[in-house]
């Protein structure tokens, strides 16, 4: 966790991350440890155990990151206080979330460039676009800041930033993971992770 938030301070110029919550990743991230230490049969029972992670600002949430859809009319929304079923998934399997990564305002273009800022860019080449809707994600994974990232797709808002950044962007089938909460997209979006 620690490696992960150098790497985010460090490349804080990308706008790959629109809220990052240092001290609650920290939080999380010794809980785990004492997981280990009290219970290690279960820690080792979780195939991410310890992964940083962040979480698209668009979607699935998780406990303690306010999602506002890259918009100004959500900005005063409080953060949630339990997780959507998906991001209750990942942190089952030890991701630890950190943070919320850049879209573009509700998800509806390929650039992440949301009027709240920041606007997300490429890691090889910061004049030129990571991609969206899930550009933050890919940025952030592309420049090491994490190893995984929460993004979702329904027109290209993994593939694209995944082609983009030079990543691979999983789509899962409709279906196969918890679609979270609902959305104008619910019926073509898989919540997916770049990696």
């Amino acid at each position: 966790m620690r490696s992960s938030l150098a790497r985010a301070h460090d490349h804080a110029h990308l706008g790959a991350i629109r809220l990052l919550d240092a001290a609650q990743g920290l939080r999380r991230a010794d809980a785990l440890d004492a997981l280990l230490r009290t219970d290690p049969a279960r820690a080792a029972a979780m195939p991410f155990f310890g992964v940083p992670f962040l979480m698209k600002d668009l979607g699935a949430t998780a406990a303690g990151f306010p999602v506002v859809c890259g918009s100004r009319l959500l900005l005063d929304l409080p953060p949630p206080i339990a997780s959507s079923d998906l991001a209750a998934r990942f942190e089952a399997a030890g991701l630890v979330p950190f943070g919320v990564t850049t879209v573009p305002e509700f998800g509806m273009t390929l650039a992440s460039e949301p009027a709240i800022g920041p606007m997300a860019r490429n890691p090889f080449d910061p004049s030129r676009t990571p991609g969206g809707s899930s550009g933050g994600a890919a940025a952030a994974v592309a420049a090491g800041i994490v190893t995984l990232a929460q993004s979702g797709d329904a027109g290209g808002s993994t593939r694209v930033p995944a082609a983009c950044c030079g990543l691979v962007g999983l789509k899962p089938t409709r279906a196969a993971v918890p679609g979270g909460p609902p959305s104008a997209t619910i019926s073509t979006a898989s919540p997916a992770n770049s990696c």
